[in-house]
């Protein structure tokens, strides 16, 4: 056997949570199904497993060198006919790192000739009877673990609009995320010359960098087309050069404990006293990442747009600049990690003028189950919007340099985007008999509850 199969076999528990080992799984789930497509692309996927097996030879010329019994769906099968065995599961993904250099320890977490982990469950966890992909996997391990996971995640919705507003080119660009997460945000823009694209992100979280390279790797992102560093973005400045577009969803309220040295730093020097909430710190390095004509769309929280103090210079500085372009409020509830309202900024490195584009979106959803959606014809009405800098009576307004320094350069979507209705006169004996109607119901409803009461025993009726 070999050594380090040995050792990992050794080893008295894995070393990592099961989040941790969903997501794992969930990547171990995609890079199957590529093989199993490759070998037959008719029928159900077990159906595909099945075949695969009687054959007992692998497919050489997919993406991945995976064996019949080191698939994923071998594993799912031995589960469903209560024969699963987590060592053999350890001595497949350790297989598949052999065969497959690119994939070198990316399972070197799982590990152990048994498991604390309740391991099976991720069979359940994950859709394994369909061919589900890795960004809905990861989707679905999200709303399971809710604030325990490692990383944040993009919900599906927001994405697309980012997406739109940044716009598609035929032409590969470079694109960067300074709080990547699972980089589902980042490799979502510019689909269109997804192999030609260059990506770059940060992420503080190991697992979330781990989980992005597995991202890469299933949307078939060629390994010198990405870099992902490991690595507090607000603290060490990246000098991998200049970007056509930054997009980013950072961490909600994040605390900033900012190191005096960093009042040097390029990124922050021009922009004073650097806040103790990080979302301005974030944004501000993706301006310092964008090159002369790039864009940069970011999501924030309301608070972020109104601010006093230290965050009050920030976005005046960057108003009298010139960088603000637009501000977008969206409705609350759209996010997997918050019911908390957030907005989209889209910011210019340079810009001819000052103006700023206000969109209020805060009504365009869709109520699905406890969560707000944006449809298609939401998105496509906001982009459409933004694009044209349309104004329309509630819902968009271009507010001039002077307007906003009216506000005292508050940016909070309200102040100039009034959703509120007056009725322009009140018709006094409408509103008279409606009240007289509703006391009637009310006076009718009393009178039921007394009854009930009065049948339960709870209260003596007066005939």
């Amino acid at each position: 056997m070999d050594k380090v199969l040995e050792e990992r076999l050794a080893a008295k528990d894995s070393y990592i949570d099961i989040h941790d080992f969903y997501v794992l799984m969930a990547f171990y789930q995609s890079i199957s199904q590529k093989v199993l497509r490759k070998f037959d692309k008719d029928g159900s996927i077990l159906e595909v497993q099945k075949k695969y097996e009687e054959g007992k030879e692998m497919v050489q010329d997919a993406q991945f060198v995976i064996a019949p019994q080191d698939t994923y769906y071998h594993h799912y099968q031995m589960y469903k006919a209560n024969k699963f065995e987590y060592v053999e599961l350890v001595k497949s993904l350790y297989n598949i790192e052999e065969k497959n250099p690119k994939l070198k320890n990316i399972f070197q977490d799982v590990r152990g000739s048994t498991s604390s982990l309740p391991s099976e469950t991720a069979f359940e966890k994950i859709d394994s009877r369909n061919e589900v992909s890795f960004e809905e996997n990861l989707e679905i391990i999200k709303r399971s673990s809710g604030a325990k996971d490692n990383y944040d995640y993009t919900s599906k919705n927001i994405r697309k609009l980012i997406t739109k507003l940044v716009g598609s080119k035929k032409e590969g660009v470079s694109i960067y995320d300074p709080a990547l997460g699972t980089a589902s945000l980042l490799l979502g823009i510019n689909q269109a010359a997804l192999k030609e694209n260059r990506y770059y992100g940060q992420d503080i979280s190991t697992q979330a960098i781990k989980t992005a390279i597995m991202n890469a790797i299933v949307n078939d992102i060629a390994e010198d087309k990405f870099e992902f560093k490991n690595e507090n973005t607000l603290a060490n400045n990246w000098e991998f050069g200049k970007v056509d577009i930054v997009v980013s969803d950072p961490p909600i309220n994040m605390k900033w404990n900012v190191d005096r040295n960093l009042s040097q730093d390029r990124r922050y020097r021009d922009y004073g006293e650097m806040p103790n909430k990080a979302d301005w710190g974030f944004i501000l390095d993706g301006i310092d990442k964008l090159s002369d004509n790039g864009m940069m769309v970011v999501s924030v929280v309301q608070g972020t747009l109104f601010r006093g103090a230290k965050e009050y210079n920030i976005r005046r500085k960057l108003l009298e600049d010139g960088k603000v372009r637009a501000v977008i409020q969206l409705p609350g509830n759209t996010k997997l990690s918050t019911t908390i309202a957030t907005c989209l900024l889209v910011i210019r490195k340079s810009s001819e003028d000052k103006d700023v584009f206000f969109i209020n979106a805060s009504q365009e959803y869709e109520k699905k189950g406890l969560e707000n959606i944006l449809t298609e014809a939401n998105v496509d009405k906001i982009v459409d919007t933004f694009n044209e800098k349309k104004g329309e009576q509630g819902f968009s307004h271009m507010a001039s340099y002077e307007e906003i320094e009216k506000n005292d350069f508050n940016l909070s979507v309200a102040r100039y985007v009034n959703q509120y209705k007056f009725k322009e006169k009140l018709d006094y004996q409408e509103e008279i008999k409606n009240l007289e109607k509703l006391d009637e119901k009310l006076s009718q409803t009393d009178a039921t509850l007394k009854n009930l009461m009065g049948d339960l025993g709870l209260m003596e009726i007066d005939n």
